[in-house]
């Protein structure tokens, strides 16, 4: 299991260990003398492990997004706080409105940590399973 943001915990890739046990039943049929039954289910679990892998680099990927969306909100809560200093923030209603742009733009800040927190954990569960794929013989 890998600690996640606010003391919330992701639980570790289920995926890693339905190969274990798909590895774990090819060589029980290699040892039942179905070596050819054998073959096919450990190709199948290893091409299958590949593109779960890839799938999951893939998804890590995406949820790079948590840098953009940290970007956009330095302009938003950097305008939203230079209105609070100026006249404008005197206008009826228009300081609370900021305050509110501010409350929620700290809110989505703790959104994008949560993504940034998961991809660091889906990024570890490929590295793990980078180190646990068997180099193949060319």
């Amino acid at each position: 299991m890998s600690a996640g943001v606010m003391g919330r915990v992701l639980p570790g890739a289920p995926h890693a260990a339905l190969r274990i046990t798909l590895q774990a039943v090819a060589r029980r049929l290699e040892t039942a003398g179905q070596a050819d039954v054998a073959r096919e289910l450990g190709e199948a679990t290893e091409t299958w492990w590949q593109r779960q892998q890839g799938w999951t680099a893939e998804l890590a990927r995406e949820l790079g997004v948590h840098h953009e969306i940290n970007n956009a909100l330095v302009g938003v809560r950097g305008n939203a706080q230079l209105l609070l200093m100026g006249p404008a923030a005197q206008a009826p209603g228009a300081r609370d409105r900021l305050e509110v742009v501010l409350r929620e733009s700290d809110r989505i800040r703790e959104a994008a940590q949560r993504l940034n927190a998961l991809k660091a954990s889906l990024t570890a569960v490929v590295h793990e399973g980078e180190s646990a794929t068997p180099s193949r013989a060319a």
